[in-house]
């Protein structure tokens, strides 16, 4: 069987996203198409999900849009397009500039040492939040 393909609505759908919202990345270049039906509908392959499903958690991790276009850039840069990573790269294959290269690396040490100090008061409270709406009862946010 060959690869899956999604329609715009379709790949909306399995990352849990707007339509609108996949338009959007779209325009802006951040999601290609791989394909194109006769009547000019977008078709999306499995590594464009897996972009898309990139792009919402970066923003949900608090990261510009640009920055987000930085991360989805050397992805592609040191990916395949079927996702696999591609040990041949070469610095020459990223097309950021150094400088923000070293912007996005610091934005994302300062996000990596939030969330390690915050790690155990997330599972915590996430234990927590699971007993109260699940019937279970939890007096303390303490183990």
């Amino acid at each position: 069987m060959g690869t899956p393909y999604h329609t715009t609505a379709e790949l909306a759908r399995a990352a849990g996203v707007t339509r609108r919202t996949v338009m959007h990345y779209a325009d802006l270049g951040l999601l290609t198409p791989d394909g194109v039906t006769a009547s000019g509908r977008a078709l999306y392959g499995p590594y464009a999900l897996r972009l898309l499903r990139d792009l919402m958690d970066l923003r949900a991790l608090g990261l510009t849009l640009e920055e987000a276009r930085d991360m989805v850039t050397l992805r592609r840069a040191t990916h395949s397009p079927d996702g696999t990573y591609r040990h041949d790269w070469t610095r020459a294959d990223v097309p950021i500039s150094d400088e923000r290269l070293q912007a996005l690396q610091a934005r994302l040490r300062t996000i990596q040492s939030a969330y390690e100090r915050q790690a155990d008061n997330l599972a915590r409270f996430d234990r927590w939040l699971t007993k109260r709406f699940t019937g279970g009862a939890a007096e303390s946010l303490e183990g």
